[in-house]
């Protein structure tokens, strides 16, 4: 049996870490910006889900994409949650 070219090897791996952060930094973005489209309740975990982020992950993202969203998100929720309350 050869011996292993560890470096080679080292090399490869390298590489495919390079591409796959790529990869999940456009991922990661996409999400961000899809789970920012609705403040409706559910859209953003519906999107980590779909996405295969973990949703607490996603929400620290887009935290960190715009501070303040999630919050404004969840007060307009609450307002619209009001509204349906006095009309019924």
């Amino acid at each position: 049996m050869s011996k292993p070219d560890f470096a080679a090897l080292r090399k490869r791996v390298e590489k495919a870490e390079k591409v796959a952060d790529g990869y999940r930094a456009e991922l990661y973005e996409a999400a961000v910006t899809e789970a920012m489209k609705s403040t409706v309740y559910g859209h953003v975990s519906a999107v980590a889900r779909e996405s295969g982020i973990n949703v607490q992950h996603l929400r620290d993202l887009i935290n960190k994409a715009d501070p303040g969203w999630l919050a404004i998100a969840s007060e307009e929720r609450q307002a619209a949650k009001s509204k349906r309350k006095e009309t019924a």
